[in-house]
């Protein structure tokens, strides 16, 4: 688990307190456990995961967009942008098909779901940068 928070870019005492309410124990013997015995048996593994985590860091790194921020729309954690993704999902899907609500013709009912398909494809590179540009505390 905290080689796993480690390549999420999550810090190893949430780990600890995570794994600490799994196995009924304090995060402090977690964290001593971890640095006492394990970490050494799982040095290459840490190596990679920090590896994975600077690559897909430096993947969507881009100039920041203050613009999500002015909107409300500021997210600090997978699982927030997760919930983000949720809504977006409820806005751009209609109710009913495009066809019978606008009366379309096929290609045009298609070039429609596409265009709000990139849309939310957009939103998803936006709320996903705000996750990786977010400074760890």
């Amino acid at each position: 688990m905290v080689i796993r928070y480690i390549r999420e870019g999550k810090t190893q005492m949430k780990a600890f307190e995570d794994v600490g309410k799994k196995l009924s124990r304090t995060p402090q013997a977690c964290g001593f456990r971890w640095n006492a015995n394990l970490r050494k048996q799982y040095k290459k593994a840490i190596e990679l995961a920090k590896k994975d985590r600077k690559k897909f860091n430096d993947q969507f790194t881009v100039p920041n967009s203050s613009n999500d921020q002015q909107k409300g729309h500021s997210v600090k954690t997978f699982d927030e942008l997760i919930e983000q993704l949720e809504k977006l999902k409820v806005e751009y899907v209609p109710s009913q098909s495009l066809k019978e609500s606008h009366s379309l013709t096929e290609v045009e009912e298609l070039k429609a779901r596409l265009k709000t398909y990139e849309k939310c494809v957009e939103r998803i590179y936006e709320l996903t940068r705000e996750v990786v540009e977010k400074p760890k505390s």
